[in-house]
């Protein structure tokens, strides 16, 4: 599967850096499986990067996924940004707005 990040500079290595909490699924690296979407927020502001990686599913891996926005998503999102960590290696779902 490929995911795309943009990003200011070409990032080949991802790694999670412990800045800022207040992102809907907290601490993270964010990728979107959306190539186009990716461009989109790459130029919005400028030159920007489309970073491409090859992801290969890991059954090993603890995975919440929000399939649509629902209450349980909303609250999801809300606890993150307000700073309250969770367990999960990967948080799949539409972003808030």
């Amino acid at each position: 599967m490929k995911l795309y990040n943009e990003s200011y500079v070409i990032v080949e290595k991802p790694e999670i850096r412990i800045e800022k909490f207040n992102k809907d699924f907290y601490f993270g690296f964010y990728c979107t499986i959306m190539e186009e979407r990716t461009i989109r927020w790459a130029t919005r502001f400028g030159n920007g990067f489309v970073n491409a990686y090859d992801y290969k599913p890991n059954d090993s891996l603890r995975i919440l996924k929000f399939n649509e926005m629902t209450e349980e998503w909303l609250d999801f999102i809300i606890a993150c940004r307000s700073g309250i960590s969770h367990n999960w290696d990967i948080v799949e779902g539409p972003m808030a707005v």
